[in-house]
């Protein structure tokens, strides 16, 4: 009965949709019980679905949303290929699970891709929403920096401790790397926590970029800055080295190297002519991709007689993991064996690539639409972020390095935890901000709106 406490979610969601608002409600109660309660600790209510605290949070605010947003509900190109990847996921799984299952499964794609992708499309629809969103994301991780340091310094997460006797069948994972735990905070696996703590990066610098953290803050943001003052360093600085040890402690290469790639295409988007730095990064992003795939291949191809070490055996498992796993795509390549269903390798229980898992559950053409629509939504985050005025941080560039950050990562982990709700929020998101500065752009030309904004002078912004 103690794992009914994930409605406290909900209660609390509905009591500051009646007492407040939407905003409110997204801000102070969803995202927090998004980002520091762990996914795992969920209930199955009989003939009904499977709820966490995360899920329970949402609906109410859902139900509001779409009744007081109806009307502003919008069938683009990227609600298209969405309901498409659902479409398919769901019909999969019901071909090889059955029913009951895909139904269950129809439920978490409404709580965990297709409600967080309108939270973002039709709730965060301003700059002082895409500030406060951005602020919110960046004080959750702040939050959780010293269960970090008490995960890496005693190998269990404290929030985990706390809440693990409400939820019995709730199993801690620790994975150990050089002799130390790979921290992974509230989100499962320690890649996972790597790439919401990289999201949440790059929307700290964005912000920083704007001169938010110059501006006195309220709140818990509020009393951390006067803690800082303390201490060296102006404010966005510090959080930054806090956001960056916490990546360092996840000892998690694939975000690493897709952080990496992703702030280069931001640098892009941060220079004067954009155009030409695109092009130049681009060139570079594909050149050294092939050459670290060289690399890599001679890395875990051992010589004659040679051991190889621990770090190019991990690599080596992946690319021998593929290669067995294969033969079970290939008996179901449209249709997969079903979300919980997929055959298991003894000694390779874990599939570590979320678009080969996703074949392997739902048949080739989910991964493929799942493509597409990163790939869409890195094109049009850039086009939009070309357009950005001079010496204005484009925010079209910061969505595209997370795209591109999340599609490096995703190839070394399966997406899990809330890494696919964060992805499905930021996608909407996306598309608000475009959609919104079109509406903008076309009211101007029609007489309609505001004199334009004067064009700020250029600052060059190196990272």
């Amino acid at each position: 009965m103690t794992q009914y406490s994930v409605f406290v979610a909900m209660l609390i969601a509905i009591v500051v949709l009646v007492k407040k608002d939407l905003e409110t409600a997204f801000l102070r109660v969803w995202i927090p019980f998004f980002m520091l309660l762990p996914f795992i600790f969920w209930i199955h209510v009989p003939l009904a679905a499977d709820y966490n605290f995360m899920s329970a949070a949402i609906f109410p605010i859902l139900f509001v949303l779409i009744k007081d947003k109806f009307k502003e509900l919008r069938i683009g190109p990227m609600e298209s290929l969405i309901l498409l990847y659902v479409l398919i996921r769901v019909v999969a799984d019901s071909l090889s699970r059955g029913y009951s299952d895909a139904q269950h499964y129809a439920h978490y794609m409404a709580s965990s891709v297709i409600g967080p992708f309108l939270l973002g499309r039709y709730l965060i629809n301003s700059r002082r929403m895409d500030i406060e969103t951005a602020r919110r994301f960046v004080l959750m991780l702040l939050l959780l920096f010293p269960m970090f340091l008490y995960e890496a310094k005693f190998w269990v997460n404290p929030i985990y401790k706390i809440l693990s006797p409400l939820f019995p069948n709730a199993v801690s994972g620790l994975s150990i790397r050089y002799g130390m735990a790979r921290t992974a905070g509230n989100f499962e696996h320690p890649i996972l926590a790597c790439i919401m703590i990289i999201v949440a990066y790059r929307l700290h610098r964005w912000l920083s970029w704007l001169g938010v953290w110059e501006q006195a803050q309220v709140g818990w943001l509020g009393w951390i800055q006067k803690q800082s003052a303390r201490f060296p360093f102006a404010f966005r600085h510090q959080i930054s080295i806090v956001l960056i040890l916490m990546a360092l402690m996840t000892i998690s290469r694939g975000p690493w190297i897709g952080g990496i790639a992703g702030a280069v295409l931001v640098f892009a988007g941060n220079m004067r002519n954009r155009k030409k730095w695109l092009i130049i990064v681009m060139a570079a992003l594909l050149i050294g991709g092939i050459v670290a795939q060289v690399a890599l291949d001679a890395y875990i191809t051992p010589k004659e007689g040679e051991i190889l070490a621990g770090e190019a055996q991990t690599m080596l498992y992946r690319k021998v993991m593929i290669d067995r796993y294969k033969e079970f795509l290939m008996e179901r390549l449209w249709t997969g064996w079903g979300l919980t269903t997929v055959p298991k390798i003894p000694s390779m229980e874990s599939v570590d690539n979320a678009f080969f898992l996703m074949a392997l559950q739902h048949g080739l053409l989910a991964p493929a639409v799942f493509v597409v629509m990163f790939l869409y939504a890195i094109a049009t985050q850039v086009r939009f972020g070309l357009k950005a005025a001079p010496g204005e941080p484009p925010i079209g560039f910061t969505f595209s390095g997370i795209y591109l950050m999340c599609f490096v990562a995703f190839s070394t982990v399966y997406m899990g935890a809330q890494t696919e709700p964060m992805l499905f929020l930021l996608l909407g998101w996306g598309e608000s901000i475009k959609n919104r500065k079109e509406a903008e752009e076309g009211s101007a030309e029609s007489g309609d709106g505001a004199a334009a904004r004067p064009r700020l002078p250029f600052r060059r912004v190196l990272y």
